[in-house]
């Protein structure tokens, strides 16, 4: 009981000692001690910095605006979107702050941008009946509740960026008619309804009005929380993002966390769900009539494939959805799908043709992996330049313990522990960062898939990537292995130029809220120059360019399930195979 009581007495008194804001809305004192964890994180872990810096424009560590305006927001709901820009501002789709909601507003339409028009792309008839709501596939949304639609895209935008212009325009566009809170903080303001007006096919325009589908517990304040005294409030107390040189001495501890781990989960967030084919299995056109599809029916399947007749050559298809397997500890078996599925294409085609468009990425490593067996030489991977922590240089301590006795070879043992040496060094400077490193292996440079004769048993014939703004992450760095492997001409659109690892970490007490962070920079192995970037070997928002540039994203691909673009990398597989130039 005495016990009881001392506690009892122990909570009254601090309770004494904390304060409760009258209205159930942060003050702006605990917004900015909220932001500081946001900054801090940033300072501490992202890697790309300089050159969001140098080639963005963008300064995370300039923060006196954005203090400025958390001073000035009214309520929580403005602070949450400034959290939402201040992490968009670095143009980076591994980056981003999310608030902890589940609240979404759907208008049960699929709005995307072709021609540089927002297009209706798919329609809920169940919700959206065509008796009352006659516009179809195809027609154009001019006005977005009584504004130029463009401009509502863009206002989207702010807050949801994915490394390039095009993408993040198709992104908000996604995110138009369907609208999670955790992305769109200000989403609990939409109205009952929204106002479109619509042009059809013939040129005439319509003006509808559809009822927003809420679901979920709308977040429309963090508090009431308690105000606690600051224990001394010495007059520079102020935020301070710049890093300052400390002696550092890494912890260790027993076992460290695989380094392939790491990128795992490197994957666009859900919240594209609804862009068409996105992360789909089948793709996102219709492929040639005399198309006759192998993988891609039974759920066990983990691609897409078949072959088909064109210009009197046998053509191979495979899509790769993305590159996250279900289960980890069971990579071995879509390995060994994608293996005999791609012995039996290349005894029976003349030519190979490989998709990964809207691959949201994945694991880069399994990526690698599945490269091994398209081609039958040696071939770069891609390296990461690290921005290490703690849990770093544990992990890479651990690696570099490894010796001859554990089955690696002395050079592999030297690469190990040159890496940790790397990773250590970089630990203890200012905004360090490491040389390129290998997560896959001991070196960056892989062996083709072999058979037990240690002969090359991968793809052999031409091989055609298909790519788009929406290949990402790990979709990204399959492409630049095929490029600068000379392993497959791409074709398509350039890639979404998300080229880094990243974590994910809490990122305010107060707001709740969630951030993913880019922790490396990812690196060819080759340099390439790219309109308005330096010449660089970096991934990060230069993405892949295409061989051989085509635009899925017009009308007529639209309404024509893509048959000119089918059209299109036929004849350009075709001319592969016979050795024609490209047209």
């Amino acid at each position: 009981m005495y016990q009881r009581l001392t506690a009892l007495g122990r909570a009254t008194a601090m309770m004494a000692l904390l304060t409760w804001p009258a209205a159930a809305q942060l003050t702006v004192e605990q917004k900015l001690a909220d932001f500081q964890t946001l900054v801090s994180l940033y300072a501490k872990q992202y890697a790309p910095y300089e050159w969001k810096r140098d080639t963005q424009g963008f300064d995370l560590y300039k923060v006196a605006p954005w203090v400025d305006r958390i001073r000035k927001s009214t309520d929580d709901l403005d602070y949450l979107q400034i959290l939402g820009e201040y992490v968009a501002g670095l143009n980076d789709i591994h980056s981003s702050y999310a608030s902890r909601s589940n609240f979404v507003a759907d208008l049960h339409l699929y709005t995307d941008i072709y021609d540089g028009r927002v297009l209706i792309e798919q329609i809920d008839r169940f919700y959206l009946p065509a008796s009352r709501f006659p516009f179809e596939v195809g027609d154009e949304v001019v006005l977005f509740d009584g504004r130029p639609v463009m401009d509502v895209v863009r206002e989207l935008s702010r807050t949801v960026k994915f490394g390039n212009e095009r993408s993040t325009m198709r992104y908000a566009a996604d995110l138009l008619v369907y609208r999670p809170q955790s992305t769109l903080p200000l989403a609990p303001r939409l109205g009952e309804s929204a106002t479109l007006l619509i042009r059809r096919a013939d040129g005439s325009e319509a003006t509808h009005t559809i009822h927003w589908d809420k679901t979920g517990y709308p977040v429309t304040k963090l508090g009431p929380v308690p105000n606690v005294p600051v224990i001394a409030d010495a007059p520079d107390n102020r935020l301070r993002p710049e890093f300052e040189e400390t002696e550092r001495q890494p912890l260790i501890m027993n076992k460290a966390r695989r380094l392939r781990a790491r990128l795992e989960n490197n994957v666009v967030p859900g919240a594209l769900r609804h862009l068409t084919g996105f992360g789909g299995r089948a793709p996102v056109f219709r492929l040639p009539e005399n198309f006759v599809q192998r993988l891609g029916r039974n759920r066990a399947d983990y691609f897409y494939s078949g072959t088909y007749e064109s210009a009197g050559k046998r053509i191979g298809y495979i899509r790769i959805s993305d590159f996250q397997p279900v289960d980890f500890s069971l990579l071995s078996v879509p390995l060994r799908q994608w293996a005999t599925e791609i012995a039996y294409l290349k005894a029976n085609t003349d030519g190979l043709v490989v998709d990964v468009m809207r691959n949201p990425g994945g694991y880069g490593c399994y990526g690698a992996e599945l490269m091994s067996y398209l081609t039958t030489k040696p071939y770069f991977t891609f390296g990461n330049e690290l921005r290490p922590t703690l849990e770093w240089v544990q992990s890479f301590y651990e690696t570099a313990q490894l010796t001859t006795e554990d089955g690696l070879e002395p050079w592999e043992v030297n690469m190990l522990q040159g890496a940790y040496r790397d990773v250590l060094t970089a630990f203890t400077e200012n905004r360090g960062r490491t040389g390129p490193l290998s997560f896959c292996a001991a070196s960056l440079e892989a062996s083709p898939a072999q058979d037990r004769f240690f002969e090359p048993i991968g793809y052999d014939k031409p091989v055609l990537l298909l790519v788009d703004e929406f290949s990402t992450s790990a979709g990204d760095i399959f492409a630049a292995m095929a490029q600068d492997n000379g392993i497959a001409k791409l074709y398509g659109y350039r890639t979404a130029g998300a080229g880094g690892s990243v974590t994910e970490s809490l990122a305010g007490f107060y707001s709740e809220g969630s951030a993913r962070t880019t922790i490396s920079l990812l690196t060819r192995a080759r340099s390439y120059t790219a309109p308005g970037y330096p010449t660089s070997s970096y991934i990060e928002n230069i993405g892949v360019h295409p061989d051989f540039p085509a635009d899925y994203m017009t009308r007529d691909n639209l309404m024509n399930r893509g048959a000119g673009y089918v059209e299109g990398f036929s004849q350009a597989i075709v001319n592969l195979i016979t050795g024609g130039a490209q047209e």
